[in-house]
């Protein structure tokens, strides 16, 4: 069985991910909402503001994740948070009208994916107390 302390390593290496993911496509919707609509085969926006407004909220939402990524275990509430907001993000994109499955496959795989790692981290670092 994994020690609390390799789980959690794991959960920050998921979570880092994700951030660094959200990073990367909040600033392909910055820079390049075109292109990042043509990609995924979304209608184009008019204005252009809102695509490059979405981009800007995945950069904070990535900042508002980074204490969890940094120290789960003190942090727990945010962990859970940014857990349970991937998947109220990928609920929401399965939702939308158009093509965006795609973001909400991408949202639901790191909800899933953040969500495993750190109950099991969770749960190393209650079965290690007395």
């Amino acid at each position: 069985m994994q020690t609390s302390q390799d789980a959690f390593r794991t959960f920050r290496r998921v979570m880092r991910a994700g951030i660094a993911l959200n990073v990367l496509l909040g600033l392909w919707l910055w820079w390049w909402p075109a292109g990042f609509l043509e990609i995924i085969g979304a209608d184009l926006a008019a204005p252009l503001t809102w695509p490059r407004y979405a981009g800007l909220a995945m950069l904070a939402v990535g900042l508002l994740y980074l204490p969890a990524a940094l120290a789960p275990l003190h942090n727990r509430l945010v962990a859970l948070l940014s857990t349970l907001f991937r998947g109220l993000f990928a609920l929401f994109f399965l939702f939308a009208a158009g093509p965006l499955w795609l973001l909400a496959f991408y949202e639901a795989l790191l909800a899933v994916l953040q969500g495993v790692t750190f109950w099991r981290a969770w749960r190393a670092d209650l079965m290690a107390k007395p």
